[in-house]
């Protein structure tokens, strides 16, 4: 039994039962073994991982644009009317080939000119690397279901191989990182309900949302009606139980109560800093709260934990000139509003953002969108990263070029696997983690694609 499985075995005999992201708290015995690891005990290197999920398959190649007039007239060959003229891109340097950002998200400019923004060039769902040959002949592995959205999500956010997994990416690593905290339960934040990227095995992410914590609807304190209702379910919850899941889940219940009360005082004693969001951005709003849980981290003793957040509507198989400017400078208009609260809080340098999507899309215009793709452009964020530059290979975007396969669609170059090992690996993972984490990862040569610091 390696030392994963055996933490994981231990941790979720001491729980018995858990459910709404919330654990029921570790064995004595092992907090004193995991006190051993020193890897966490310094509460002053805080680390997070936050996720935004680009839901629908965000187009990354209208985000990242090739400037060289012979590139964008590839991409203008194969998008017609959807190509973005060339005079109104924003340069960006730093690239092997010269590269624009969509006009719409000019707010990126700044962070990539400053080195705080990286653009990852054509990641997907790859489980080893594959040639357009070697996919046309069906001589490696592929994800089940390309190109399907519900498959996709799960395959992104699991990594596990061919078909759908049990577990996670996100919930493998928050297991290493929970056991190292007093508040195991606030290691993984989700801000848009359950996901399988921190969903595992007996595991669940603390869900909040934009406003804050979920709280017990009709049992307020200080409410003449209310406030009777709440002791009579506190006193039932302390009734004496022989069933073992009867007292579980009471014990739960008290967990949720505590855990809801502390939580929700942290976030209010510190609510005057963030009232500046910017408006009728909703992932602006989620991102707000976020960075008020990250400003809670001192005060709360956390050492590491993983966000996830959403942002939806990038499925553009129709009315794309429209729709498609609008959420990319949501998008960049949000990010931009983070890093700032990360720079405000002092934690620039200990919160890295990343976005991660269900696929791309195809080169081929259908006439006023675009359908689903593979590969795709994607971006990481924040003080530890090495930004002002583009990692990866750029592709040819001639639709029917020599990296393009099934109508348009591009074939990754980069895995999301050592896309997610490059961040793992600067959360704290080490190597045998990262294999355990990440089973994929051993088939890439390159396992790091040094976008950390």
């Amino acid at each position: 039994m390696n030392s994963y499985t055996r933490r994981r075995f231990l941790k979720l005999g001491s729980q018995t039962l858990a459910g709404a992201g919330i654990a029921l708290g570790l064995d004595p015995t092992l907090t004193l073994a995991q006190a051993a690891d020193s890897r966490l005990n310094d509460t002053s290197d805080y680390r997070a991982l936050v996720c935004v999920y680009l839901d629908g398959g965000c187009d990354g190649f209208s985000l990242m644009v090739p400037t060289g007039s012979y590139e964008h007239e590839e991409l203008r060959a194969s998008r017609g009317n959807l190509a973005i003229p060339l005079n109104q891109l924003i340069d960006l340097q730093g690239g092997a080939s010269p590269i624009g950002l969509h006009p719409s998200a000019g707010s990126l400019q700044p962070l990539y000119d400053e080195g705080r923004l990286a653009m990852i060039a054509n990641v997907g769902t790859l489980i080893e690397p594959t040639t357009r040959e070697q996919y046309e002949n069906k001589e490696v592995s592929l994800p089940s279901q390309l190109f399907s959205h519900s498959d996709q999500a799960i395959q992104w956010q699991q990594l596990q191989g061919r078909g759908r997994g049990d577990e996670g990416w996100g919930a493998r690593a928050a297991d290493y990182f929970s056991s190292f905290q007093e508040r195991d339960y606030l290691t993984s934040i989700s801000l848009a309900g359950s996901n399988f990227w921190q969903s595992g095995h007996g595991q669940r992410p603390f869900s909040l949302t934009e406003s804050g914590v979920r709280t017990y609807q009709g049992m307020e304190t200080g409410n003449e009606w209310q406030e009777p209702r709440r002791d009579a379910f506190e006193r039932v919850l302390d009734l004496p139980r022989r069933h073992v899941f009867s007292k579980a889940y009471a014990d739960l219940q008290k967990r949720a109560v505590s855990v809801t009360a502390e939580l929700g005082q942290a976030l209010e004693s510190n609510a005057a800093m963030f009232t500046d969001e910017p408006q009728d951005n909703e992932l602006a709003s989620t991102l707000n709260m976020v960075a008020q849980l990250i400003a809670t981290q001192e005060q709360l003793g956390l050492r590491r934990q993983i966000y996830y957040v959403r942002m939806r509507g990038f499925d553009v198989h129709d009315n794309q000139s429209k729709e498609q400017p609008e959420l990319f400078q949501k998008l960049a208009d949000a990010l931009s509003f983070f890093q700032d609260k990360m720079d405000f809080l002092g934690k620039s340098d200990s919160v890295t953002t990343f976005t991660a999507s269900d696929f791309g899309r195809s080169l081929l215009s259908n006439g006023d969108g675009t359908d689903h793709g593979w590969g795709n452009h994607l971006m990481a964020m924040g003080g530890a990263v090495n930004g002002g530059a583009i990692y990866g290979t750029l592709p040819s975007l001639d639709a029917q070029g020599p990296d393009s396969v099934n109508r348009g669609r591009i074939l990754p170059t980069t895995s999301a696997t050592q896309y997610a090992a490059s961040l793992l690996g600067w959360l704290g993972l080490d190597d045998s983690e990262l294999d355990i984490v990440l089973p994929n990862l051993s088939n890439f040569t390159t396992k790091d694609l040094g976008i950390m610091s």
